[in-house]
């Protein structure tokens, strides 16, 4: 089952892009302007370079955020190589931050249950329509913008980490009386799809839209050949692990980051 675990976690690594990456004797350096630690932060799957201290290899990182004017940042997950990493991070005043729980499910009988889902709540949803896109926009990042209650800058910053993601995606929205009120984005890499940024307006919140909003993204992400979704939610957003148990996923890994506390 580990096996699958770390498979989702590459492919998270592709579905949710960095700027600029490159390899330093098995890690992964992403760095993105500072938007996001996903985009910033040191992946640690594979082994380091044996004639390479982890010492040496952990300077080297340090180096590069340094150089880029960025925190250091390195993700921990249970695949973290070596494994002790995350002792010899604490002991270089590194602090934990964003702990978060990746969640995943099987496509399978997705479309039942969406028609059961949509059957029981005619009455509540049968007004909502859907869009989806394959590239996103200025008004669908207008849209995410003004729902997510964000900075123009986070919007732009989302669009041009997916501009240099070659990947299938969905920007989906969700539309009540020509109202937008939810969004989300998909985004396919052969049999998953990673979902990112499900945001509903806050005055639409516990009504059902985003559990449907989501069955009709895993529905997208069946037909174009996916079999399992995956995705993060934070520790403590009790709001978005309710919704997501609703919806069949359950916790398969979880993942923090450490952050160098500069002195």
């Amino acid at each position: 089952m580990h096996s699958l675990w770390k498979k989702i976690e590459q492919s998270s690594l592709e579905t949710w892009p960095a700027l600029h990456s490159k390899k330093v004797g098995g890690w992964n350096i992403r760095l993105s302007d500072g938007y996001s630690k996903r985009s910033n932060s040191v992946s640690t799957l594979e082994d380091i370079d044996p004639d390479v201290t982890l010492e040496d290899q952990i300077a080297s990182c340090e180096a590069d955020y340094h150089k880029a004017g960025l925190p250091v940042v390195f993700k921990m997950t249970p695949f973290t190589r070596p494994s002790e990493l995350d002792q010899q991070l604490h002991l270089r005043n590194y602090q934990i931050q964003d702990e978060t729980r990746v969640q995943c499910r099987s496509l399978a009988g997705i479309e039942e249950e969406y028609k059961q889902y949509q059957e029981s709540r005619s009455d509540k949803l049968s007004q909502l329509t859907y869009t989806i896109q394959e590239q996103w926009s200025e008004e669908w990042i207008k849209q995410a913008s003004a729902l997510g209650e964000w900075p123009d800058s986070v919007g732009h910053s989302i669009a041009k980490l997916m501009s240099v993601n070659t990947l299938p995606k969905a920007y989906m929205a969700v539309y009540q009386a020509d109202q937008p009120v939810a969004c989300v984005i998909g985004v396919l890499d052969h049999d998953y799809m990673g979902i990112y940024d499900v945001i509903t307006g806050a005055a639409y919140r516990r009504q059902g839209i985003a559990k449907m909003m989501l069955y009709h993204l895993m529905k997208w992400a069946q037909s174009h050949g996916a079999s399992y979704t995956y995705l993060q939610v934070g520790e403590h957003n009790q709001a978005a692990i309710q919704l997501y148990a609703g919806l069949g996923f359950e916790e398969v890994y979880r993942y923090w980051y450490r952050v160098l506390l500069e002195k």
